[in-house]
């Protein structure tokens, strides 16, 4: 046989050992890369979770609030009324309307204020004395005018079935009355309503409106309210209406009043107007 000489069996040999050792350590690194990019990729997870979790729509990003203007602040920083404040115009307005109607002359039912209410404005007397009764080209009726010139409706009759006309420049109504009597005439003419174009129950309605609705007398004698209630069965047809007769009148009538008159009735139950018994004329002086 022949030998190998020693020397390439030591080269062989050293081959052999680099060659072992080489794949040692790439055997050992092998496992530890793949143990190291196993730790760094984590747990892989399937496409479709990957693709759900895409399409699910993200909240949107909040904007910033917007800066508050300065008007703004001013408003909300501004005293405000209080609530219970708000109920005062409504109650204001409630209060006003409820004096008000203290203010109106009562609705009455009765056809006694009805009527004479209805003649007074008729007739043509609410354009000269006003209707309300407070005056105008003819004297006033309220504050109790009315019957401080004409104490007694029958002389107030009188003037307004005669007229002032008949004896202008001549003075009629009490004396006594602050201002003293009248003077026919001088302020405007009274026309006469002895012509037949209102009955007597008519006249004395209207004089009772005059007296006792615009100028406010005392209608609670016993006396008043028959003639009253007499004028009311004359109205609703149960007693007889009569013309005006105005001589009738003027001998009804009190001459310290009335021009012409003579207080001497033949039938004083005739005379229109309260008829006051003794004791309510002594109670009355």
């Amino acid at each position: 046989m022949t030998e190998i000489p020693e020397h390439l069996l030591k080269r062989s040999a050293a081959r052999r050992g680099k060659s072992t050792g080489d794949e040692g350590s790439s055997g050992d690194a092998s496992p530890s890369a793949a143990v190291e990019a196993s730790a760094s990729s984590g747990p892989s997870q399937p496409p479709a979770v990957v693709q759900a979790a895409a399409a699910i729509p993200r909240d949107p990003e909040p904007e910033p609030a917007k800066p508050v203007p300065s008007f703004v602040e001013a408003a909300l920083s501004r005293k405000r009324m209080p609530m219970w404040a708000m109920a005062i115009p409504f109650f204001a307005l409630l209060w006003a309307y409820s004096f008000a109607g203290t203010m109106q002359q009562p609705e009455v039912e009765d056809p006694l204020f009805i009527e004479s209410a209805a003649l007074y404005g008729s007739q043509g007397c609410a354009g000269c004395h006003g209707a309300g009764g407070g005056g105008g080209i003819g004297y006033g009726f309220t504050d109790g005018e009315v019957y401080a010139t004409f104490p007694e409706p029958i002389d107030q009759i009188v003037h307004i079935a005669r007229g002032s006309a008949a004896i202008s420049g001549e003075q009629y109504g009490d004396g006594a009355r602050p201002g003293g009597a009248r003077v026919a005439g001088a302020r405007g003419v009274m026309p006469n309503y002895d012509t037949g174009a209102i009955t007597q129950n008519e006249l004395e309605l209207i004089v009772f409106h005059e007296r006792a609705t615009l100028g406010g007398e005392d209608t609670s004698s016993e006396a008043y309210q028959e003639w009253m209630e007499h004028m009311r069965e004359v109205a609703e047809g149960i007693l007889p209406d009569h013309a005006v007769d105005l001589e009738l009148f003027l001998s009804c009538a009190n001459p310290e009043y009335t021009p012409g008159a003579s207080g001497n009735p033949e039938d004083p139950e005739e005379c229109p107007g309260p008829h006051h018994s003794e004791d309510e004329e002594v109670a009355s002086e």
